[in-house]
């Protein structure tokens, strides 16, 4: 059985973190900070593989006006350039770590031993971002309506969005979930993850070949 002094402890202890959770204001997202910044890392495509995948790094046009589309793509590309999927795709199959809606997990971990080399941190939150992501790729385009794919742009190759979905996702768990060895606990960053820890962050695109 506690002791008082016990008791009171605990009780301090609850009302002090729950005034911090407080803190975390979800309407107002902090001052922009690059990703890499916080969460310095090496670039996970290397030269190499930008320079084989090259010809599909380029920028689709934006929509025009009253265009719509149910892709993610589409919705947010006026707003966040980045490369189209057929990049990725690309980079994924020159790798053999993602084909067919398949994740080939050997493949994975020694491609990671090559780019993430210095931090077996790094590889392992990687490892376990890409194995998680795989299945909200799946459970994401399950969830999808039926309907016919949407043409690409003109001059543009056509490329499932699997790809870009499972980097995206991949890049803001990495974000979420650095290694403490790597992270940088500035003031800025701090706040920034405390604010997409404990509030929602709003679905973004893939990143950008800056940030891969």
């Amino acid at each position: 059985m506690l002791s008082k002094s016990q008791l009171l402890l605990l009780v301090v202890g609850f009302c002090l973190n729950a005034a911090v959770s407080a803190d975390v204001d979800c309407s107002k997202r902090p001052p922009f900070v690059s990703p890499k910044t916080c969460c310095p890392m090496p670039d996970f495509v290397t030269a190499e593989l930008k320079e084989k995948c090259i010809q599909f790094n380029v920028t689709a046009p934006p929509p025009k006006d009253g265009e719509a589309s149910g892709s993610f793509e589409s919705k947010r590309r006026h707003h966040h350039p980045h490369p189209p999927p057929c990049f990725f795709s690309c980079i994924f199959n020159e790798t053999g770590i993602y084909q067919n809606r398949n994740l080939d997990q050997d493949k994975l971990e020694s491609y990671l031993q090559v780019v993430f080399q210095d931090s077996s941190d790094l590889q392992t939150a990687a490892t376990q971002a890409f194995t998680t992501c795989a299945t909200k790729v799946v459970e994401f385009e399950a969830n999808l309506p039926a309907r016919p794919a949407p043409s690409p742009p003109p001059g543009m190759p056509f490329c499932p969005h699997d790809a870009g979905h499972l980097m995206g996702c991949v890049f803001r768990n990495l974000m979420k979930n650095c290694p403490d060895s790597i992270r940088n606990d500035s003031q800025e960053c701090s706040d920034m993850k405390e604010f997409f820890t404990k509030c929602k962050p709003p679905r973004g695109p893939p990143p950008s070949t800056e940030d891969v």
